[in-house]
């Protein structure tokens, strides 16, 4: 049980830091409300909308920077 939490907490902890970088990221912050971020096994899975390609691109290297270093599905749609 106790591993549980933790995992939980190291999850939480990890989107929450995503968030931060995406919300200082200068075109990304506006479409925060746009995108789900979520934890799927041992990968970051993005999914939502999003207005342009170049948008959808900016993702991964925004959450790179926030010391993802493992697989990253972006599952965003252009709308």
């Amino acid at each position: 049980m106790a591993t549980t939490q933790f995992s939980d907490s190291r999850v939480t902890n990890l989107i929450q830091r995503i968030d931060t970088v995406l919300c200082a990221h200068h075109e990304l912050c506006n479409h925060l409300a746009d995108l789900k971020i979520s934890m799927e096994g041992s990968r970051i899975v993005l999914r939502g909308h999003l207005p342009s390609v170049a948008l959808k691109q900016a993702l991964v290297p925004a959450i790179r920077q926030a010391g993802v270093l493992g697989q990253v599905c972006n599952c965003v749609e252009i709308a």
